[in-house]
């Protein structure tokens, strides 16, 4: 079975910007989910990061591209944020003081069940007591 991860912001941000060295690792776990070796969830804070900065670069396209793929994979699920997720995402900051958005991506995880979350930002691990988290690049030695 594949492993399910929630996919942090960055790791989209390192492929969509080309930003090395990030940009293989993330690239290559991105990848591994088009394949359906890994399964994705993504919160719609994540959508709302990213489509900010396609709109900031005036990339309709590039936002519709995206939009297009995340919601029409197989491999991917959208996760919404409902009274559930939000209150236990005020628990998580209340107890962590990790940033709320990234308390809504935990929380969004735990509702998902997922087995990892997938990001560059080491101010995930205050809330490692809930759901571990590893960079793509030790995601995927994890899987080797």
């Amino acid at each position: 079975m594949a492993q399910r991860v929630i996919i942090d912001t960055n790791v989209f941000l390192n492929v969509i910007n080309r930003e090395e060295p990030l940009f293989g690792p993330s690239k290559e776990l991105l990848d591994l989910v088009d394949a359906g070796e890994v399964k994705a969830v993504v919160s719609v804070i994540t959508i709302a990061e990213l489509s900010t900065g396609f709109y900031l670069m005036g990339d309709e396209r590039g936002r519709k591209e995206f939009l297009l793929h995340v919601m029409s994979s197989e491999d991917y699920k959208v996760a919404p944020v409902d009274v559930g997720v939000a209150d236990s995402a005020g628990r998580i900051r209340a107890e962590t003081g990790l940033r709320l958005p990234d308390s809504i991506i935990v929380s969004s995880g735990l509702k998902e069940r997922v087995d990892l979350i997938v990001t560059h930002d080491e101010g995930f691990k205050v809330a490692g007591e809930y759901i571990a988290s590893a960079t793509p690049e030790e995601m995927i030695l994890g899987l080797q």
